[in-house]
């Protein structure tokens, strides 16, 4: 298992000379990949300062210079794996049930790859003990779904308001189905599924229940 996490998901980078900006991310994506994997896979409670610093080959010293502590370095890994989220701007000329259907299958597609459903797993089985975790995880979907996705509503037409409630509520509404198996621990949808769920949410969403049923009615 070490060597996995050893072996991280991004290459550390060559120091030749003095850092650049470029060396300095990679070293930051490094620290963070390794981070993320080690907390997925020995837990929150487990992981240490150290053992990130010894695993990601970096000084105990410069750690904390970057992460004041194990949830700063929790959070960072949470804000770094959030470039994997799909991003909804609205665009004129395109409509917004299309629009809204492509980052419904999107976001569920990003949440069933495994870093993130590692990550879910940790959440669920140690959020009680670090409630911490859970309000970390709840600030990133803040940041980067939920005031993302009220603003898109908002450009869109389809909040008066501030529209985060109902930007809740559609996420709510996208992650059903992924969140019903991933806790009765049934496999994830995937493929023609994803596409369906999203048409179905975005078409109850915008429509109503009984759109569909009136239709087959007249």
């Amino acid at each position: 298992m070490e060597q996995g996490i050893a072996a991280g998901r991004v290459p550390g980078p060559r120091r030749r000379g003095r850092p650049t900006a470029e060396n300095s991310r990679l070293k930051t994506a490094h620290l963070l990949a390794v981070a993320r994997d080690m907390f997925a896979e020995l837990g929150y409670r487990a992981v240490t300062m150290r053992k990130v610093a010894a695993m990601a080959q970096v000084s105990t010293r410069t750690l904390y210079d970057r992460y004041s502590d194990k949830l700063s370095l929790f959070e960072a890994c949470l804000d770094f794996g959030s470039v994997e989220f799909p991003r909804i701007a609205h665009e004129p000329g395109v409509p917004a049930d299309a629009a809204l259907r492509r980052f419904a299958a999107a976001l569920v597609r990003t949440v069933s790859a495994d870093s993130s459903v590692r990550l879910s797993i940790l959440v669920s089985r140690e959020g009680v003990e670090f409630p911490e975790l859970v309000r970390a995880v709840d600030a990133v979907q803040d940041k980067y779904l939920v005031r993302p996705l009220a603003a898109f509503m908002r450009d869109a037409g389809l909040a008066r308001d501030k529209g985060e409630e109902r930007a809740k509520l559609f996420l709510a509404m996208a992650f059903a189905e992924w969140q019903r198996r991933f806790s009765f621990l049934k496999p994830l949808p995937k493929g023609k599924e994803i596409e369906r769920h999203a048409e179905l949410v975005v078409d109850l969403f915008l429509h109503g229940a009984m759109n569909d049923v009136g239709e087959s009615n007249e």
